[in-house]
């Protein structure tokens, strides 16, 4: 980079115009004395002479001027102007600009960042869903061409289609409900975000939700004493993260094993630990849970029930509340989800 380029836009223009300034002086002041010591003209016609070339002087040198700053940024708009959907890969050259161009166009490439990876995202997002539903799509189509062939049915068999119907049915329906919620930008944050809810009452009524299912996989759930606290949330929203939670503890725990709910106040906060004694997640896969469709066992997983959109949906409506979720530790012992929530 020249030593020039390496100057900031200010102290260029600075300089600039003090250096304009005194070359349309020294122009001025020589034209001046031409006019006076040839006589060609009066005092005063020189003057006037003199001051107009002057001016016109210092009126091409601002344009020269104008065109050499405005030149990166024409550059800038015509590289922005040809970036779509489709080329969102491209940036903007900053290597050779000065501080104030700089600063600019690191701002649009890092907006062109988010807009890649959010692309990205919705690309993967979109594709893991219809593979999601092919699969629940493609039983009910075999369902229904095997029903078409009535004469050829077991009158016994018809209560395992319709099994077999209702479970895929009751996933679609799953599925969607948590699509629907993931791509829902319609929610008001302003009108629930600072309401004061008791969260013994929400913890109650989750345990109290998913007992049936704990029961049928031989899993314990304890919600340990003291568990009152009042937060910021929605009560309804608050209701499905804890649910969804104790579905992960339950639907991956071990049989006769157990889980268990812990409050605590931290760093002025509600903490909420949620721990079962499962087998544990391997350090690869600690920071892929929270993504949209991801299973740490798939086959087991689907064999379940599960489409892997459950902690998406946890970390996504705890940011409506400022609250927050992680993998606090995990071993083959169990893991222990950790939730943080706004004091009310």
């Amino acid at each position: 980079m020249r030593p020039w380029n390496r100057l900031s836009l200010r102290f260029r223009l600075t300089l600039f115009a003090i250096l304009n300034l005194a070359a349309m002086i020294i122009l001025y002041a020589a034209l001046e004395f031409f006019f006076t010591a040839s006589g060609i003209v009066s005092e005063l016609q020189g003057r006037i002479i003199s001051l107009l070339v002057a001016l016109a002087g210092m009126i091409l040198s601002a344009q020269w001027l104008a065109a050499m700053i405005l030149k990166p940024v024409k550059r800038m708009s015509e590289t922005a102007a040809g970036i779509t959907a489709t080329t969102l890969d491209k940036r903007l050259e900053i290597d050779q600009l000065h501080d104030e161009l700089k600063k600019l166009g690191i701002a649009f490439n890092t907006m062109l960042d988010g807009l890649e990876r959010a692309f990205d995202q919705q690309a993967r997002f979109v594709s893991a869903a219809a593979h999601e539903l092919r699969t629940p799509l493609s039983i009910l189509r075999t369902n229904l061409e095997v029903a078409g062939d009535g004469d050829g049915i077991d009158p016994s068999d018809w209560q395992d289609y319709r099994a077999t119907t209702e479970r895929t049915l009751s996933r679609l329906e799953s599925l969607t409900e948590d699509l629907l919620l993931l791509a829902d930008g319609s929610y008001d944050r302003t009108q629930r975000e600072h309401n004061v809810v008791e969260l013994a009452d929400i913890l109650t009524d989750a345990v109290s939700f998913m007992e049936p299912m704990a029961v049928e996989y031989g899993v314990k759930l304890q919600l340990v004493e003291p568990f009152s606290a009042t937060i910021k949330g929605d009560e309804s929203f608050l209701f499905l993260v804890f649910r969804n939670l104790l579905d992960n503890a339950i639907r991956y725990n071990r049989p006769n094993g157990s889980v268990t709910l812990q409050v605590a106040h931290e760093d002025g906060r509600i903490a909420v630990r949620v721990a079962d004694t499962g087998k544990g997640i391997s350090p690869s896969a600690r920071e892929l849970i929270f993504e949209r469709f991801y299973r740490v066992d798939a086959s087991r997983a689907r064999r379940h029930g599960g489409a892997g959109l459950g902690l998406s949906i946890v970390r996504h409506l705890l940011g409506f509340f400022e609250g927050t979720v992680e993998l606090e530790k995990s071993s083959e012992e169990g893991s222990v989800f950790r939730v943080t929530l706004v004091r009310g």
